[in-house]
């Protein structure tokens, strides 16, 4: 009798185990499998928005696309993550006629190539890339265009290369800095502290964007978009590796924001005129506590609230948005009665990845001892061994 309770027991168990392998094969086949678009919509083919070029900077292909006469002043476009050039649609074509506008894919995001080391993706070497891309250009400075992730980007090249923004527009995220400082006091809610952290997981995060074709594009962007513009985010995001490229960039800034150690240097904050805009309905941080912040650190600074808008507020009222920036490039902006004090220092992060390190692997550290006291590359590593600084950008 116990033999065959046992044999029972085993056989449940084997076809609990089928059965289990079968359900997750078919999830996987139907509903995680990624369904690769071969050719792009016909809303990103050439011609529609501006010619599509590539520029070699660090060695690095880098894709953007331009519209408008390059005799003309130089607006630089950074998008965020997860995203690329198309998010800045609306833009280029309002701004063409005035200024020589480019929409840039950031390294490892939509056309642009993958960077060679991690290390490329920090923040500091982001902006290092962005300057070697104006150079490229034939432009000295620009008036310098983020959103969310790209506005991280631009607020740190702000803070290294001051001379090369003649005024900056940044959307929906201030400086690392400002959000360290909410980080410290706890303003940032837990639950954006965990989906954050979800995001640092292995392979969950992209099964999770590729389930139900997509499904996450349709969430973020449905309320707003058109079934057109979301096929072009659906052929962008399901281009082998493109999901992980994007963690990727994630995760080496997410890591240091919280644990890694830098070197600083101090300077005088930049007098570089600027506008900030976030979405009313982007609350995810306390908006009043995070614009005070940001005007306590930079000057002169703009802020403006778009009404009923959200994340993608560029995309979602591109009238209001486009009207604000126009307004504040002809400085027409209303200027605040109340003049806050700049404070006299800040500190930026100091060092970068040198053209030594960009096209050689970091084997050994004697291979790049020369550089290493001025280059933030991985064989480096052990050289930042300093106490943390808060960046106050």
């Amino acid at each position: 009798m116990d033999t065959l309770v046992i044999g029972c027991a085993k056989r449940v168990v084997f076809l609990c185990r089928q059965f289990l392998q079968c359900l997750i094969k078919w999830c996987h086949l139907t509903y995680w499998a990624p369904v690769v678009r071969k050719h792009p919509p016909d809303v990103m083919k050439p011609g529609k928005w501006g010619k599509h070029r590539y520029l070699e900077v660090h060695k690095l292909q880098i894709h953007y696309i331009e519209s408008g006469s390059s005799s003309k002043p130089l607006m630089l476009f950074l998008h965020g993550i997860p995203d690329f050039w198309y998010t800045w649609r609306h833009q280029i074509k309002e701004f063409s006629e005035d200024y020589w506008a480019v929409a840039m894919d950031l390294p490892g995001c939509g056309q642009s190539d993958e960077p060679h080391y991690d290390i490329t993706c920090k923040l500091n070497n982001l902006a290092s890339l962005v300057c070697g891309l104006i150079d490229g250009l034939g432009k000295k400075d620009c008036i310098l265009v983020g959103h969310g992730s790209g506005a991280l980007v631009g607020w740190q090249l702000l803070n290294q290369y001051p001379h090369r923004v003649s005024k900056y527009i940044m959307m929906s995220l201030p400086s690392l800095g400002v959000l360290q400082e909410l980080h410290q006091q706890g303003a940032i809610p837990l639950k954006v502290q965990a989906e954050a952290l979800f995001l640092c997981l292995p392979r969950i995060p992209t099964l999770f964007a590729r389930s139900g074709d997509y499904q996450l594009v349709d969430r973020m962007f449905g309320h707003f978009a058109k079934p057109t513009d979301i096929e072009a985010y659906k052929y962008t995001f399901s281009q082998p590796g493109a999901l992980e490229r994007y963690l990727k960039v994630y995760r080496e800034n997410f890591s240091d924001f919280l644990i890694e150690g830098y070197d600083f240097k101090e300077r005088k904050p930049s007098r570089t005129p600027g506008l900030f805009l976030i979405g009313d309905e982007d609350r995810w941080i306390p908006l009043e506590d995070c614009c005070s912040r940001l005007i306590d650190h930079y000057q002169p600074l703009e802020v403006r609230y778009v009404p009923r808008t959200g994340r993608f507020l560029q995309q979602e009222d591109p009238k209001t948005v486009n009207r604000l920036m126009r307004m504040f490039l002809n400085d027409k902006l209303d200027r605040p009665k109340v003049s806050v004090e700049v404070p006299p220092v800040t500190k930026i992060i100091q060092k970068e990845v040198c053209e030594n390190c960009h096209g050689n692997p970091h084997s050994t550290a004697e291979r790049h001892e020369n550089c290493s006291n001025d280059c933030d590359g991985e064989a480096h590593r052990h050289f930042l061994s300093k106490a943390r600084i808060p960046i106050c950008s």
